[in-house]
């Protein structure tokens, strides 16, 4: 049979819980819903007519201009989010931008990419730093 513990004990581990959840305030909580859900997050060559147009993963070299696209659903409450650009590892551009609230949202960022090849990523990031989507292309 475990030995019970006292009160003197029982008092130390809440102080122990206590203090971890002021360290980290995730402990004992479940995780954090995200602010919507990412209908669709996709890159294009522009956008018309509130879609995009041009939708692809690779591009050719010399391609002006990219557009990211987001279609948020169930947005419980306005956000803000970024759209954070990176051309490899390098961060390029950060575009704040507000989600409404709503049944559906949709919005976008552009990057010119000039002669930048290789490999481009797009995350959608809120005010927290949790990335709620992230999509990629190439530029060849």
């Amino acid at each position: 049979m475990p030995p019970q513990l006292n009160s003197q004990k029982m008092g130390f581990v809440f102080l122990l819980y206590i203090v971890m959840v002021l360290i980290n305030p995730t402990v004992g909580a479940a995780a954090e819903e995200p602010p919507f859900n990412v209908a669709r997050l996709v890159v294009g060559t522009d956008v018309q007519e509130r879609e995009p147009v041009g939708v692809a993963d690779v591009f050719p070299p010399g391609t002006p201009t990219v557009y990211c696209f987001l279609e948020a659903r169930d947005i419980m409450q306005a956000t803000e989010v970024a759209m954070v650009w990176f051309w490899g590892d390098v961060e390029v551009a950060r575009v704040p931008l507000t989600i409404g609230a709503g049944s559906r949202w949709r919005t976008y960022s552009r990057k010119q990419i000039g002669d930048l090849q290789g490999n481009w990523k797009v995350y959608i990031q809120d005010a927290t730093g949790q990335i709620l989507g992230t999509v990629q292309f190439m530029v060849e």
